[in-house]
């Protein structure tokens, strides 16, 4: 008998239904000589410090670094306190059971490091000693199971991911442990739930709405002139704002008993926007944020249904490029998701040419683990209309990344009135290109002199003033993080993976450190209350781990050993311990 162990039941069940077994048990499925089962996620987790016999901590006990790591049952928050979460303990027994009556293991969790990282684990705890094949898959089609199954893998071709994985893990560990018992310690104040990645994210969220809070507000006074040409009218800007009011009015009068204003310059420019990348799902919690103000937990969720349900390829990519095998296959894919006609616009002749696509998108060392986000040419039915939403979204950025760029051109004209200097600016698509899938109108590059239509004009032509305008102004203070936002500043500084950062985002939200205003994300008052205690050190600085993802990556090219990695991961800890204790030294026991 060959058991198959997935980390998703509805992955389990694609499989058994693959390979033939189709009889139904008790949390698995057997039949054709094959036992597959499945568990919820990771289902163990690293041991806490009372089972390491450290129930109480003392100073000279920091840090804490255990010897040899030990595993334990993922537990759930109760009234009563941490318990082992039930379905776990049960699932975990089922699996046990499956994998001892097995001679063979296939492992076919999750194609990256956390999914390496739950197959290994739970092997190792269960004290497995089969031999293992691993089967790696980018989508849930029937085709591409088939074709997985045909093409197993040897587990020892993970070793190296599992490393990293395994290091990541233990030194989040290390550096959340220490930094949320020492700040405990030595404040006296409870419990902190502090951690590698979740802190600076704090801190940022935190640090953004102090800032919005304290801001002071200065004032701008800009004037406004309105003119009339072939029956079009259009407003100019004056090139510099007032700061003041009197000044701004004694300008304002003299526009007004000017009358005229006269043409001095008129320029014109044009651009080419080349088509955006293929979508990542940073990039796609991005989009779909800006667009239907989903969050990025809801889109995480949403992209997992749908590669599910077969619709798209694996969600969980940082790489925004395809390979070579990949790239070959588009063709129909294309051609089928043309015919569907979710994209009218782009289907005309000078929208795509499917015979002959760029090759641009092809980077086999950019998608080493996993290629971007693309549909499998599925026909989508019986989805929800935000699955829609998300759904097209990807479909739309293949066709965009294909079609010709968009070219815009911007007109300038500036004039005097005055003696006073006003300036106008138009833009827009003289070809549209890839523009044409969305046909979205904040693409369009626009600034402070921007007007929707100019009249045909030329230099030295004298127009009558309409209207003259002095507005108001006052800077505004930073909005607090969107979604959108926050994912960006999470990738750019480092923190988290692709595959994390939507939990970290989750457990500050469980944990009432930040919650959601409308669709900005604003800390709570325990969250404002854990930034001003770790304001300033090292555990809520961005640059603590910042090159973690390139020695994670040394580690699994063999650069760096993981015994290396964690000694360096000691030495922080121990910085970051002192840090606390030294500056909360007076509350010391």
């Amino acid at each position: 008998m060959i058991a198959i162990l997935t980390d998703r039941p509805n992955v389990g069940k694609e499989i058994a239904r693959i390979v033939g077994a189709h009889r139904f048990e008790k949390g698995y499925m057997t039949g054709n000589g094959y036992a597959v089962t499945w568990t919820f996620g990771n289902m163990l987790s690293l041991a806490m410090p009372k089972d390491y016999g450290n129930a109480k901590l003392e100073r000279k006990d920091f840090p804490l670094v255990p010897g040899d790591f030990r595993l334990m049952v993922k537990h759930v928050r109760t009234d009563e306190g941490w318990i082992p979460d039930i379905s776990a303990v049960m699932q975990l027994k089922t699996v046990e059971k499956v994998l001892a009556e097995c001679d063979t293991i296939i492992a076919a969790t999750e194609a990256s490091r956390e999914g390496e990282m739950t197959f290994r684990y739970l092997y190792r705890y269960l004290g497995c000693r089969q031999p293992v094949q691993r089967l790696w898959l980018s989508s849930l089609t029937d085709e591409a199971i088939r074709k997985g199954m045909t093409n197993l893998l040897p587990i020892r071709m993970f070793d190296r991911m599992f490393l990293a994985s395994d290091s990541r893990n233990k030194a989040d560990w290390i550096l959340g442990i220490n930094a949320s018992y020492a700040m405990c310690k030595a404040t006296g104040l409870g419990n902190n739930s502090l951690g590698r990645v979740q802190t600076p994210v704090l801190a940022a969220i935190s640090r953004r709405y102090r800032e919005r809070e304290n801001h002071i507000s200065s004032d701008s006074w800009p004037i406004y002139i309105s003119l009339q040409k072939d029956g079009i009218l259009f407003k100019m800007r004056r090139t510099q704002d007032l700061p003041d009011k009197e000044s701004a009015t004694m300008f304002f009068q003299d526009c007004k008993l000017a009358h005229q204003a006269q043409i001095t310059g008129i320029s014109h420019s044009v651009k080419e926007i080349l088509p955006p990348d293929l979508l990542d799902l940073t990039q796609l919690q991005k989009e779909a944020n800006i667009r239907y103000g989903f969050t990025a937990s809801e889109v995480y969720d949403i992209a997992q249904s749908l590669y599910e349900k077969k619709l798209i390829s694996y969600p969980r990519t940082s790489c925004r490029y395809l390979t070579e095998d990949v790239f070959d296959s588009l063709p129909p894919i294309m051609a089928r998701l043309l015919s569907w006609e979710l994209f009218p616009a782009a289907k005309g002749t000078g929208g795509i040419d499917i015979s002959s696509l760029s090759r641009h998108v092809i980077s086999a060392e950019k998608a080493n683990v996993h290629h971007a986000i693309i549909i499998t040419g599925i026909r989508p039915g019986n989805m929800s209309e935000k699955e829609m939403q998300v759904y097209r979204l990807v479909a739309g950025r293949i066709l965009e990344a294909f079609m010709a760029p968009c070219r815009i051109e911007t007109t300038n004209v500036e004039a005097v009135c005055a003696a006073q200097h006003f300036k106008a600016e138009q833009t827009r698509i003289i070809e549209a290109g890839w523009h044409d899938v969305f046909m979205r109108s904040d693409m369009i590059p626009t600034s402070g002199y921007s007007v929707k239509e100019l009249p045909e004009v030329e230099k030295g032509d004298t127009l009558n003033v309409c209207g003259c305008n002095l507005v108001h102004k006052k800077q505004l203070p930073v909005n607090p993080f969107t979604d959108a936002e926050l994912v960006e500043y999470m990738e750019q500084n480092g923190l988290g993976t692709v595959s994390s950062r939507t939990n970290i985002i989750r457990t500050l939200v469980n944990r009432k450190y930040i919650r959601y205003s409308g669709k900005y994300i604003v800390p709570t008052p325990k969250g404002m209350f854990t930034y001003e205690t770790i304001r300033g050190k090292k555990i809520a600085d961005t640059s603590l781990t910042a090159d973690w993802e390139k020695q994670l990556a040394g580690l699994e090219s063999g650069m760096i050993t993981g015994q290396d990695f964690l000694n360096r991961i000691r030495t922080l800890a121990k910085e970051m311990t002192d840090d606390i204790f030294n500056t909360y030294s007076t509350k010391e026991e």
